[in-house]
Order: C-alpha cells, then structure tokens, then sequence
C-alpha cells in the first residue's frame, strides 16, 4: 500500500478490493466526573497517549486514525478535532487522518472548510474529513443551534462546506451561512475532491447522502445489505458509482489474548461509561432507540484476534462495508489496553480480513 519512502496512502475510497481499517479516538478523560476535579496535567498525558498511539499505529499497517468531537465536559478532551489532528500529521507520514466526526451546526462551515484546506496541504493529502449533526443534544443546546434547527443547518452547511472546498472562487448566500462577495480558501485542499463521510443511519438519510455525492459512514451491524443498495442505488441515480469502499461502519472494540480477558475489558468499560454516558442525555430517548452509551454496550466487539476477526467478518459479509473503524479508547481502559487492543487487531485481525470477499 505504500513505498519504502512513505508515499502516503491513498484515500480510503480507492482499492475496493481491500477491506481498510481505521482507529476513532475521542481522547476520553479518565479522571473525575465534577469541574472541580479537573486537571490540566492528566489532559496532557492523554493528548500525549493518544499522539504516540498514532504514531506506533502507522508502523502497525492501521489504514487511518481519526477523531471525533465533543463538548463542555469530562466525555472528551477533543472541543476541536483539527487542533490534534495538526500536531498528528506532523508525527505521521503514511496513513490516512481524519474526523469522525465534525459536528457541522455548531461550526461556521467556511471556516472549517478553510481549516480542512490547511490540513490536506500540511499532512500531504492525507485528509479524510467526517461530518454528523450531532448526537448530543446536551452539546447542540448550549450552543446557538438548537437541536430543532441541526437539520437545516447541516445541509445548509454541507453545501456550503463543499462549494468552499470546491471552487477557485465562491459565494454563498444561505440563511446561516453567508460569503456576499467572491471569496477563495488559502490554501485549498490538495486533493480534489476533498473526501467526505457523512454519518447517517435512516434510509433517507442514506439515500441523500448517495445523491449529494459523498462517502457514507455507519454502525457496525448486519442489515442484509440493505444501506449499502440504498446509498448505491442513490449515487447511481445521481450518476456516481461507489461500492463498499465507499461505506464504512464503526464499532467499539477489546481484544485480548482470550475471550475472557477481553470480556472483563468490555465490563469495566460499560461500568464506568454507560453512567457517565447517561448524565448527558436531556431528555428520554424515543421508544426503540439507543442512547449513545447504550448504543456502546450493545455493539461492542470484544474478545481474542479469533473471535473478533469472526465477528468483524460476519458484519462486513451482512452490510457489504470494506471499511471498518474501531473505537477502542474509553473510560475504563488505559494506553496499555489500548495498545494491546491496536497492536492484536493490526497483527492477528486485520490480516485475515484485508481480502475477504463480501
């Protein structure tokens, strides 16, 4: 996949005949819940962490590593995802970076668009840039976007995100967004097209995503095909043709050297996450949905490199994704699990999978 010099790879849509797999991170704090109790220096020990886990998952053959946003408490040290992708992509010369994801009402979409154009050009074309209306609405709300109105705002975004990437030359005249006089992003990505994930998970949303021309990202589950046929069908109608390579799925992930270790992992992280998880959610969610900490505990994959490469295989053969990102960073684990989890999946998971056949 790359030369002895650190060409970098290439982006995560090309080689659908290989399935590519990609690390999530979102640099969790692990100590107290209460403001109070927070302190700077454990901060910078995971910023630390997570940097040289980056770096020791390149030499490892991970695909890509890639981070995710939050908000206003102890769930996450990652406000703003480019900032340590920055310090990533000079640490970093092969694998792919990226978010997983933005979350794009509560941004200012030329400005991150323009940020996007630095990151491209400094990690030498290795951005992957993912984005989501959120799934928080303790986040949304205490912005100026209320969760009502992240809809709107994030097509209005998206599109204009796009046209900025885009176009030697721009306006934009939206109901939030707006650039009246023609403008040009210094300096504009390297690759052309930027790639783009937008997560979505209802069947409209897939099949938008598909017209509009940009890659899909999802959960990691079985579903006979159904989101893949949708998104392509989509995408074909709108004169694209995309594939599995263009659908990744994601999932949490603890493997061990046996099943039980990994299982007691999956314990404690749903003890000290699922609480914590649940302190975010302002209201009781819809009948048949999961909250986010629960969404973590029911499709976690855990186990050792056997049985989690067994279970990886039978969702990719159930949704036809070629694209597997895992989460393996909580509350509950420390770099040791973490680095045990990256290194057993690169070495023992991964290699059986990279040409199975879908």
């Amino acid at each position: 996949m790359t030369d002895p010099n650190g060409t970098p790879y290439p982006p995560l849509t090309s080689e659908p005949d290989i399935v590519k797999f990609l690390r999530l991170d979102a640099a969790h704090y692990p100590g107290q819940y209460a403001p109070e109790a927070y302190a700077p220096a454990l901060a910078k020990r995971v910023y630390d962490e997570v940097i040289e886990e980056a770096v020791e998952a390149e030499a490892l053959g991970w695909d890509g590593f890639f981070l995710t946003e939050h908000h206003f408490d102890a769930w996450s040290l990652i406000p703003s995802p480019n900032l340590l992708l920055a310090a990533l992509a000079t640490r970093t010369r092969k694998m792919r970076l990226g978010t997983g994801v933005h979350i794009l009402p509560v941004h200012d979409p030329i400005r991150l668009a323009e940020e996007a154009g630095m990151l491209d050009v400094m990690s030498g074309g290795r951005l992957e840039v993912g984005l989501g209306r959120g799934n928080f609405e303790f986040e949304l709300n205490r912005f100026a976007t209320p969760v009502e109105e992240s809809v709107p705002r994030f097509d209005e975004y998206l599109d204009a995100f796009t046209k900025a990437v885009r176009a030697d030359s721009f306006t934009y005249d939206g109901r939030w967004a707006k650039i009246r006089k023609p403008s040009t992003l210094y300096p504009r990505p390297m690759q052309d097209p930027l790639p783009v994930w937008i997560g979505a998970t209802s069947p409209a949303t897939v099949e938008k995503v598909g017209r509009l021309g940009h890659n899909l990202a999802g959960g990691a589950f079985p579903d006979q095909g159904e989101r893949l046929e949708r998104f392509v069908e989509a995408s074909r109608k709108a004169g694209r043709q995309v594939s599995g390579a263009n659908f990744l799925v994601l999932a949490p992930v603890f493997v061990a050297p046996t099943d039980a270790e990994a299982e007691r992992i999956a314990a404690t992280v749903a003890e000290e996450t699922l609480p914590f998880a649940l302190k975010r959610v302002e209201r009781t969610p819809a009948p048949g949905t999961l909250s986010p900490g629960e969404a973590l505990v029911k499709f976690a994959l855990f186990g050792s490199p056997g049985t989690v490469r067994d279970k990886i295989a039978h969702i990719l053969s159930g949704c036809g994704a070629r694209r597997f990102m895992a989460v393996i960073r909580f509350r509950g684990t420390n770099t040791e699990i973490v680095r045990q989890t990256q290194r057993l999946f690169a070495e023992d998971v991964a290699p059986a999978l990279r040409t199975m056949k879908t």
